[in-house]
């Protein structure tokens, strides 16, 4: 992670790089880029307490459900480093929000769309076991995306890779 205190945001900047997460009640902004991977930002509107993980499966995952598949374990230890950030802040996990943003296919063949695929199924079932609601979801597809997350104010934005614009559609809020 790559922090950066002259930006043109005027505050604090934290760059995640896959496998990295944080969670802060700092008014600051939280950046990223996925393509295959995925991307969690969770919001405490209650505490103004946000976090952003980046993971990705190591590969697809079987039919047995998260909680079986040795491959989930991998994205369910991730989920529960940035969801240990999140309570050691003084979150609540009954009042997180999630967004979700990657899980994007690139390349060809079975494997490209197997580990897409796993990922974004792991993504509904560990949300759903855990009952937390997802707010937004902006999962698979072609496009990089550049992912921006205020975590104090829940507030995210996706720019498109190839895009040099920022699509205001793109806003959300949990």
């Amino acid at each position: 992670m790559i922090r950066s205190e002259s930006n043109r945001f005027g505050k604090t900047l934290y760059i995640l790089y896959p496998g990295d997460y944080f969670a802060t009640s700092a008014n600051c902004l939280l950046a990223t880029v996925t393509g295959s991977c995925v991307v969690v930002c969770i919001h405490d509107a209650a505490r103004n307490i946000g976090g952003m993980g980046h993971f990705i499966l190591p590969g697809a995952m079987g039919t047995e459900g998260i909680i079986a598949d040795d491959i989930a374990k991998q994205g369910i230890a991730s989920m529960e480093h940035l969801m240990g950030e999140m309570v050691k802040q003084g979150s609540s996990r009954k009042t997180l929000r999630a967004i979700l943003y990657g899980a994007g296919v690139f390349g060809s063949g079975a494997s490209a769309g197997a580990t897409s695929g796993g990922n974004i199924r792991f993504l509904h079932e560990y949300f759903s076991l855990e009952k937390i609601h997802v707010s937004r979801e902006d999962l698979g597809g072609t496009l990089r995306r550049k992912i921006f997350f205020c975590p104090r104010t829940g507030v995210s934005y996706r720019k498109d890779r190839k895009s040099t614009r920022l699509n205001s559609s793109h806003v959300s809020q949990s």
